[in-house]
Formats: structure tokens, C-alpha cells, sequence
């Protein structure tokens, strides 16, 4: 009898236990869902973390920035990269594969810097999945010095950590439409004004300077710039200084990126006058 009393006991401690944690995880689901239709980013603090994130139960994951959009924790690169966040969070929010399944959330340094220290983390930004009911691997912490921290790498990311594919959806920008209808025009109106001449489209000095042009530009960094968006310069706004090379030698400004293009060209021309030199004297 003492037997069967305990056996009941323990049957309404598990049910009720259960219970109480399907109550729980359906008031993180609809709270998380009702801050997501307000903001695509939940801004999170030390509280909000340990109870949304950290405990379980957990049936869903989260893509979480760590951040110090502060200026006095001095982070040249946390609003772009907040910037790129809040385009990969929008552009789920408002797509069909928007479900109470993935969230994406953001803890500022100064929220919550207990979360910092719980995750050993000593510099920002980063970003992290936190899979449903398990704790985050290596492969959960998205390597920005490798892959940038643009929107469509961020989606690619996301895709692989947790198989959800988010369709970037950027404001429209004409900037490049103009450029190019712009450099068309010049085109064209050289063309019109040498068109009883157009023996300089056989000119291989010409070529050549193009190819050499062509080859500068993309050693020169412009590449990567235009690949992961990055800012022209940074703007120090305690004291107004401006930066124009990056202190991570896994970054880079396009500024700094001009710079390089401009000493390339000065060593060029310095090795050609040097050649030119020594093919007289010989």
C-alpha cells in the first residue's frame, strides 16, 4: 500500500512537472513572438537571457549578437554590423519562413555584461546560434574574420546552424545604377566625339593600362569591399578623430583599401622609371 502510495505520488510530481514546463515554454514562445511582430530583435539583458536563452525548457533556437554599440566602449565596427543584423532579422521577420522556431536576439555590453563573462567573451561584435535544448559548439560561433559579417553571409550562416533560409531583402540603392549609366555616357561620348578615329582601341598601351588597372583593383582590396560592405572610414565620436586604417588585421576600411591602390601605382611607376633607366644606359 505504502508502495502503491509513492508510485502515485511520484506519477503527479512528473505530470504536474511536465506540465509546468510546457506552461513555461509556452509563455517564452509567445512572449518571444509578440517582441519579434514589435522589433525583429529582442534586446536582451542579463535577466532576459538566462530565462529565454540560458534555462531550459527550449524548444527553439536563437541567433544572438553580442554587441557595444556604446560610443565609449570605442567598437568601430558594432554599427555596421548591427546595421547587417537588423537586415538579415528583418528580412525574416517579414518572409514566409518567419515561425516561432528561431528567433533572433542582441545583448549590448552594457545590458548585460554577465553574459560576457558566462560566454568568456572579450570582444565584440559576435554572433552565435543557440540550438533548441543544447548549449552552443565551436561551429555555433560564426567566425566574422573569416566570412565578414554581411547580410548574405549572415543568412548562409544561419542556413547551415539551422536550416532556415532567409531571402535578403535590402532598401533599394541607385548609387551603383547611376555609376554605371554615368560611366556609359562617358564611354559613349568618347566614342562619339573620336569616331572618325578609333585607332586607339588598337592601342596596346591602352590595354595594357586597363589590364594593369583591373589587376590593382582587385589586389588592392576592392573586392572584398564590395563582398562584405564595408564602411569607408571610421569616426571616432569622443574625439572626432578620423580613422582610415582598422586596428584588426582581419578588417579593413575602404579608405585604407585606396591607400594601398595608391602605393601600388607609386611602385609601379617607381620599377618602370627604374627599368627604363637601366634599358638606356644598356
Amino acid at each position: 500500500m505504502k508502495q502503491f502510495i509513492w508510485l502515485l505520488c511520484l506519477c503527479i510530481y512528473t505530470i504536474s512537472n511536465v506540465l509546468s514546463k510546457e506552461d513555461i515554454l509556452s509563455e517564452k514562445i509567445q512572449q518571444l513572438t509578440d517582441w519579434s511582430l514589435k522589433k525583429p530583435i529582442i534586446r536582451l539583458n542579463s535577466e532576459r537571457f538566462k530565462h529565454y536563452v540560458k534555462t531550459s525548457p527550449r524548444n527553439y533556437s536563437m541567433i544572438i549578437m553580442l554587441t557595444a554599440l556604446s560610443p565609449q566602449r570605442q567598437c568601430s565596427i558594432c554599427k555596421q554590423a548591427h546595421d547587417e543584423f537588423q537586415i538579415v532579422a528583418q528580412s525574416y521577420r517579414y518572409s514566409s519562413a518567419f515561425t516561432n522556431k528561431l528567433f533572433f536576439g542582441m545583448v549590448d555590453f552594457d545590458d548585460g555584461s554577465d553574459v560576457f563573462q558566462y560566454l568568456k567573451l572579450n570582444s565584440a561584435p559576435v554572433f552565435i546560434h543557440f540550438p533548441p535544448r543544447m548549449k552552443p559548439k565551436k561551429s555555433d560561433f560564426m567566425d566574422i574574420s573569416r566570412w565578414g559579417f554581411s547580410a548574405e553571409q549572415l543568412a548562409k550562416w544561419i542556413h547551415d546552424r539551422a536550416d532556415v533560409q532567409i531571402h535578403i531583402f535590402r532598401p533599394p540603392n541607385y548609387s551603383g545604377f547611376l555609376l554605371i549609366v554615368l560611366l556609359v555616357t562617358m564611354i559613349g561620348g568618347l566614342l562619339y566625339i573620336k569616331r572618325n578615329s578609333l585607332e586607339f582601341l588598337y592601342n596596346q598601351v591602352v590595354w595594357g593600362m586597363f589590364v594593369v588597372l583591373a589587376i590593382l583593383i582587385c589586389i588592392s582590396g576592392q573586392i572584398w569591399n564590395s563582398i562584405r560592405g564595408s564602411p569607408f572610414l571610421h569616426r571616432n565620436p569622443q574625439t572626432g578623430q578620423i580613422g582610415l586604417f582598422s586596428g584588426s588585421s582581419g578588417y579593413q576600411f575602404i579608405a585604407e583599401t585606396y591607400v594601398v591602390f595608391f602605393l601600388y601605382i607609386l611602385f609601379l611607376a617607381d620599377y618602370a622609371f627604374f627599368f627604363r633607366k637601366e634599358k638606356i644606359l644598356i
